[in-house]
């Protein structure tokens, strides 16, 4: 009995510290942003129909600053842009990285943060892109701060950083 409890104990210090290994090593990286603009004008649609759920409070996304105090978006779609932000994130853990998404810190031009059609997942030692859309207005500049949150082992972790090219 004396054997069969120190067999299961040393398992289990393996066990234990195969775990602690795992999740030391935890290596997420973001290796290159980038970001399109595209004028509003040419997604014309989009705009009307984004505008009038923003309107009618059923805009699923991020509405920033006053955008839900009243008319969203005043004026016509070529008065904006979607700026569109694409990281590559390299995944360097055994785990999925599950659920990423972009959180884009807004500037005073900004309208909102569109949502994101797909759940991008990484797979374990992989490498994947993760995307925001935002609508901002014309005189704006893409530069942003970006917020990454993503899931291992069902606990959140972020990356902060910044678009400025």
């Amino acid at each position: 009995m004396r054997a069969i409890a120190i067999i299961l104990t040393a398992v289990f210090i393996a066990l234990a510290g195969l775990t602690l290994a795992l999740y030391i090593t935890a290596d997420v990286t973001v290796t290159d942003i980038s970001c399109t603009a595209e004028d509003a004008a040419g997604r014309e649609a989009e705009f009307l129909a984004i505008r009038e759920q923003a309107g009618n409070g059923i805009f699923t996304g991020t509405l920033f600053g006053s955008a839900g105090d009243g008319e969203t978006a005043p004026g016509g779609a070529g008065e904006y842009l979607f700026y569109t932000y694409t990281m590559l994130v390299n995944n360097n853990t055994f785990l999925p990285m599950k659920t990423a998404e972009i959180q884009v810190s807004p500037m005073n031009e900004d309208i909102l943060q569109l949502p994101e059609s797909r759940q991008a997942m990484i797979p374990p030692r992989g490498q994947g892109t993760v995307q925001a859309t935002i609508l901002t207005r014309k005189e704006s500049h893409p530069v942003r701060e970006l917020t990454l949150t993503y899931y291992l082992w069902g606990l959140p972790f972020t990356i902060r950083t910044a678009y400025s090219k």
